[in-house]
């Protein structure tokens, strides 16, 4: 049975840098400004060195990779990369705090002013104050690899706000590296009934208005054939977790279809890599 699964923020509790536990330290932060609001929730290994280390390269890329482009529709960067002292993690943080709120006050100003040119006063109190809550934390961990949640929530004055971030990346535990090729490319169409399974049991709730009969009419995808999610699977206690992005294969108002496929039925898709990891080889 596939598990329909909600999008999870989950931190485990980090012990010491050994192969069985990762040291961690969450930096949290809650500022507002004018005209913008800024949550930071950053969880980093402690250690700067060897496995733990490169991890919290890896996890520092992502916090830059999010930070760096807020509000970019053109893929421009529009903070720089942090050039203090990589060791020291409070800094590190602190400076893409600093940063984004900045940015995110001085566009969210810009938003106000045009609309000021067309509102009366009395609309213009009810302005939308810009958003952006930031999630970098640990989510599951094994003895082998350890997990990581990357979902922000990002709002900047449109219709609504929207879901980003980088997924839940999984991080070899043997070399610190980034796993982000679980399933074989020649697996997918083998997959298809599979990953029909996934989405129907997600769509269960909507009181049969989805059905395999019309999920097609709701999906976006070409010739009925369902995508692997852009954000790579990751492991979990039960099985391999898929989550697709909102628009990815559905409208807005279809959330982020997830769920849960059984390791005993995804094994023979996955890479060597993955078997690997996940001690199924």
């Amino acid at each position: 049975m596939i598990v329909a699964a909600a999008v999870s923020v989950l931190a485990l509790a980090g012990c010491n840098n050994s192969v069985k536990n990762l040291k961690t330290r969450t930096y949290t932060f809650d500022d507002s400004s004018k005209y913008a609001d800024l949550t930071l929730r950053a969880e980093l290994p402690v250690s700067t060195r060897g496995t733990a280390g490169k991890i919290r390269e890896g996890l520092i890329e992502i916090m830059d990779g999010q930070l760096g482009f807020i509000g970019s529709y053109q893929g421009e960067r529009l903070i720089e990369p942090f050039d203090g002292n990589r060791r020291d993690n409070a800094a590190i943080v602190d400076y893409y705090r600093r940063k984004a709120l900045e940015l995110l006050d001085s566009e969210a100003a810009e938003d106000y002013d045009y609309r000021a040119t067309y509102l009366s006063q009395e609309e213009l109190e009810d302005f939308p104050r810009w958003e952006y809550d930031f999630c970098l934390d640990k989510q599951y961990e094994t003895d082998r690899y350890v997990v990581f949640n990357s979902t922000d929530y990002v709002y900047l004055g449109g219709a609504h706000g929207g879901v980003t971030g980088q997924g839940s990346p999984t991080f070899d535990k043997k070399d610190g590296s980034l796993v982000k090729d679980f399933l074989r490319e020649d697996a997918r169409e083998p997959m298809q009934k599979i990953l029909l399974g996934g989405l129907l049991e997600y769509f269960a709730d909507n009181e049969g208005m989805v059905t395999e009969e019309n999920i097609f009419d709701y999906l976006f995808v070409d010739n009925r054939s369902i995508p692997y999610p852009e954000w790579a699977p990751h492991p979990a206690a039960d099985g391999l977790c898929f989550v697709y992005q909102q628009y990815e294969i559905a409208a807005y108002a279809m959330g982020m279809p997830s769920f849960t496929i059984p390791y005993d039925t995804i094994r023979p898709y996955l890479t060597p890599q993955a078997l690997d990891l996940l001690d199924l080889d």
